[in-house]
């Protein structure tokens, strides 16, 4: 798996800068042979000087000056390269980041339901995901390098020490394999580690969100609940920190034991050359040679081995980011699937439908069973829990039914082609997005064509009764919004009033959903706005859910939700009539709601 995972990492890095990854390549070998030729040049001007003194003649420059040269040669060329691979280390990260980055957001892109993203187990390999991509490609990257130029290094100064002993680096070798298997051993099990341990790592995020962000900076001061996160942070750390602490110990206990049999080995040969020396086999140069070499080639052995263990870690995050790629949604897709039909004319039929979530045991829906007919308005009410958000999600197959079936026109919703499906429908939710972009482009989320056609922009601003707030601003629908990059702030009003817009400039849309839209307004602020949906559903098939009562009387008939199941249909009369679920909530919300329920419909 680890070089499965290797080599499908390296075609991505030459994919995302090509150019860059060719020179760099080239740069990486003369790096690698550069410590070679300058110790085989400093091995030339000793025995030389040496063989020049022991003759008795003056050192002529004809002679030494090309060695040196040579060698100021070789260590300016190192000098000069250095600048240079960094800049290229640093364009090559730039571009693989944002390749990884886009290939994870396209992948999320091909997940049609939200199944995956509602997996905790999903989710925390997600957030690693996310996280670690902003380093974990540089990484890669730095190791990749520091290891292709260490093994061109050790490679020559092993063709330099092989002349004098061929058993020198072999035994160096030999004595670092112990460390090298024990301390990659040690590497996958931290990161198994900390990937078994990412919800501990998220949950630390979290409290340090809810500490550092002002969405929570009021309710954290008016009850002193500083404490009480930083302690809940330091319980999560504790965990995390005790486990890897532990691995840590182990690696850096055994890798500097086994460290000492390859200084021993060091050591060991070290004698051996000093004593050839001493007895005439090797020259002056040729001692200085293996001390040299001796040195770059136990030094990037080193160098080898560490970059190999972290190159380890690296290719573990690859392997994640591999198997979320080729991760499968459950959700079967028909493609190119049948043409929704526009308009449609029999209706939308829920047909003994049940549904459970993946991570629930009991039925969020059972056995629902209407038909919504084309151009009607239908709300769906009943309390929390009730199923009614579930309906929503199915209806847009953001899930499928468990059980039963979704028709469109007689045809089932999964053969549909699911893009065309989605492009029907047009929403108002509770969770509606506030997105750090321009006025305008917050509007035209729903359908891009208004970012080019500004009379379709004006008309969706015109119906959601927002010109004033559009005339406030000196740049109009291009102010930018939310506090993330500097831009300005709407209140909750002004950003419902946004997404209302959003749903009126998507106007081929058939199916109108209103998910509790306005649950943060007050009663007569949720009335007036109301007014603006009732303009909106025109024409549309309609669904809206909402705890008011007292805006259900803007739809035609009404299904009331109890614990998943549909337990009453009709008009509002009819089902006050018949002194039911609806019936209990209505008169429970008249009197909490008196005035506002009295309000001409």
């Amino acid at each position: 798996m680890y070089t499965q995972a290797l080599w499908r990492s390296l075609p991505l890095v030459w994919k995302a800068a090509p150019q860059e990854i060719a020179v760099l390549m080239v740069v990486i070998l003369v790096q690698g042979f550069l410590p070679a030729v300058s110790v085989w040049i400093t091995k030339l001007v000793i025995d030389t000087v040496a063989t020049e003194l022991s003759s008795g003649k003056a050192l002529g420059w004809e002679i030494l000056l090309p060695l040196v040269a040579g060698w100021v040669g070789a260590l300016l060329i190192q000098t000069l390269l250095d600048p240079w691979r960094t800049a290229l280390q640093g364009n090559v990260n730039d571009k693989l980041t944002a390749h990884l980055s886009l290939m994870l957001m396209r992948k999320a892109d091909t997940l049609p339901d939200l199944s995956r993203f509602e997996d905790a187990q999903f989710y925390d390999e997600l957030q690693l995901l996310q996280e670690q991509v902003s380093y974990q490609p540089l990484n890669l990257l730095e190791n990749l390098v520091e290891l292709g130029r260490s093994l061109v290094t050790v490679v020559v100064m092993v063709g330099l020490l092989i002349p004098l002993a061929f058993w020198i680096p072999l035994i160096i070798a030999i004595a670092t394999v112990p460390q090298v298997v024990v301390s990659a051993q040690y590497g996958k099990a931290i990161w198994l580690t900390l990937f078994e341990n990412s919800p501990q790592a998220r949950r630390m995020r979290y409290y340090t969100s809810v500490m550092l962000t002002d969405t929570y900076a009021k309710e954290t001061r008016l009850f002193q609940l500083g404490e009480f996160f930083i302690e809940r942070y330091l319980q999560a750390f504790g965990s995390l920190h005790n486990s890897m602490r532990h691995l840590r110990g182990q690696q850096a206990f055994w890798s500097s034991s086994l460290a000492v049999l390859s200084t021993l080995g060091n050591g060991f040969a070290f004698y051996w050359v000093v004593k050839q020396a001493f007895q005439g086999e090797f020259s002056p140069g040729s001692v200085l040679l293996f001390v040299q070499s001796l040195t770059y080639f136990q030094q990037n052995l080193a160098a080898f081995v560490g970059n190999g263990l972290e190159l380890w870690e690296n290719v573990l995050y690859m392997q994640q980011f591999f198997n979320f790629l080729d991760s499968a949604s459950p959700m079967l897709l028909t493609v190119p699937g049948e043409r929704t039909p526009n308009p449609i004319l029999t209706g939308i039929t829920f047909e003994n439908v049940y549904f459970r979530y993946p991570d629930a045991q009991a039925w969020a829906v059972k056995n629902i069973s209407f038909t919504l007919h084309p151009g009607e308005t239908v709300a769906i009410v009943g309390e929390n829990g009730a199923g009614k958000t579930t309906i929503i999600k199915l209806l847009t197959r953001l899930y499928d039914p468990t059980q039963g079936r979704i028709l469109v026109d007689g045809v089932d919703l999964k053969h549909l082609n699911l893009q065309e499906w989605r492009q029907q429908i047009a929403g108002v939710f509770q969770d509606f997005g506030r997105y750090a972009l321009t006025l305008g482009e917050n509007i035209a989320l729903s359908n891009l064509q208004a970012l080019e056609n500004r009379d379709l922009l004006r008309f969706a601003i015109e119906k959601a009764d927002i010109i004033q707030l559009i005339t406030q601003f000196p740049t109009g629908e291009d102010t930018p919004l939310g506090k993330q990059f500097s831009g300005t702030e709407l209140s909750g009003g002004q950003w419902q009033k946004l997404a209302l817009a959003r749903a009126f400039v998507r106007q081929q849309a058939q199916i109108l959903l209103l998910d509790e839209p306005t649950a943060a307004l007050d009663p007569r602020s949720e009335y007036e706005l109301y007014q603006r949906f009732v303009e909106l559903a025109q024409g549309k098939t309609t669904i809206l859910i909402t705890h008011r009562l007292a805006s259900v009387r803007m739809a035609q008939r009404i299904l009331v939700l109890k614990a998943g199941q549909l337990i009453e249909d009709g008009t509002h009369q009819e089902l006050l009539s018949h002194s039911g679920e609806y019936t209990t909530l209505w008169n429970m919300q008249i009197r909490q709601y008196g005035e506002y329920f009295k309000m001409p419909n």
